[in-house]
């Protein structure tokens, strides 16, 4: 992918599976040009965070993780909701990191609006860390 993209052309199902190749290819630009200004991301157990927020936590996390393996399972639409059940597998020196996703995005006019984020808290957490303010 590259910085050039051109979403509006493109399916709900077509923009969200984009976004999960741009993670494991770690094209920040392809993030960015597949989100829409001022999207909202949830994250299970995280919460919220807004656009940018969201993007430079993910490229954060993408560059801690040279190995990066993000396999659609299966991808289903009605409409601008898109629903997308994942595996992922992350690799960087001292951490292999699987987890099993489901993700909720709501595209509009080519770009990502909104994102849900569900996955096994549990393994996140012990990879990551809990969530910031979680109780133990």
């Amino acid at each position: 992918m590259s910085n050039a993209i051109d979403t509006s052309t493109q399916t709900p199902k077509q923009v969200a599976a984009a976004f999960l190749q741009a993670i494991e290819h770690g094209d920040d630009a392809a993030l960015r040009a597949l989100t829409a200004p001022g999207f909202v991301w949830w994250v299970a157990g995280w919460g919220d965070s807004q656009g940018d927020a969201f993007l430079e936590a993910l490229s954060r996390t993408i560059r801690a993780f040279p190995q990066r393996q993000l396999r659609i399972i299966g991808l289903t639409a009605e409409g601008e909701r898109v629903a997308v059940e994942a595996e992922g597998h992350f690799e960087r020196p001292g951490l292999a990191y699987r987890n099993t996703y489901h993700y909720l995005f709501i595209v509009r006019d080519g770009r990502i609006v909104s994102g849900r984020e569900y996955f096994d808290t549990a393994v996140a957490a012990a990879a990551f860390g809990p969530p910031r303010g979680a109780t133990p």
